[in-house]
């Protein structure tokens, strides 16, 4: 699993991320050419933990902020108090990223089909690092998937262990260094 570089853009919408996951026949129909900010969520759950936990973790996957949104509240899975791991959805439910930290009353995330520009961008194109005051107005909740293994509370938590672990390796794969092609 290798983080897609920072500049790396879709055109009109076309991406690697839409069109491997079509590969996989997991939405309702082909998504490349549709906004993609999830999509790119679900490719990275994908990629980082396996097709079957990333759809345990991620209400299948449905490729559409508000119904993943929808799904997360229906679970109990809002959280107001957000770490690292956690999704967070923007606008009314039109757009998410993923929570890398939380630092200083900041979050950090990155997020797929938006700009590098400061303030929230939908649908900006790219692959982006971006930080948000926790109380932004931009911010509509934040969800927290179930994670259970310990791989997966590395992902979420950004745990260092005392010795080169599997696990050290999908922490470093998933939230690792995205400006490395």
């Amino acid at each position: 699993f290798e983080w897609p570089r920072v500049i790396y853009a879709g055109d009109k919408n076309y991406t690697k991320y839409a069109r491997d996951m079509d590969a996989l026949n997991v939405y309702n129909g082909k998504k490349n050419g549709y906004a993609w900010c999830n999509i790119f969520i679900d490719w990275c759950f994908y990629k980082a933990l396996g097709i079957d936990r990333a759809k345990e973790l991620l209400i299948g996957f449905s490729a559409g902020c508000t119904q993943d949104y929808n799904w997360f509240k229906s679970k109990g899975q809002i959280v107001s108090e957000p770490q690292a791991g956690d999704l967070v959805f923007f606008g009314k439910t039109s757009h998410i990223g993923i929570i890398e930290k939380v630092e200083n009353g900041r979050i950090y995330t990155i997020e797929g089909n938006t700009s590098n520009k400061a303030e929230l961008i939908v649908n900006g194109g790219q692959v982006a690092r971006k930080s948000y005051s926790i109380n932004s107005q931009s911010i509509h909740s934040f969800a927290r998937p179930k994670y259970n293994s310990v791989a997966e509370n590395i992902i979420a938590n950004g745990q260092n262990t005392d010795k080169n672990t599997d696990e050290q390796y999908t922490y470093k794969q998933f939230v690792g260094d995205v400006q490395k092609a």
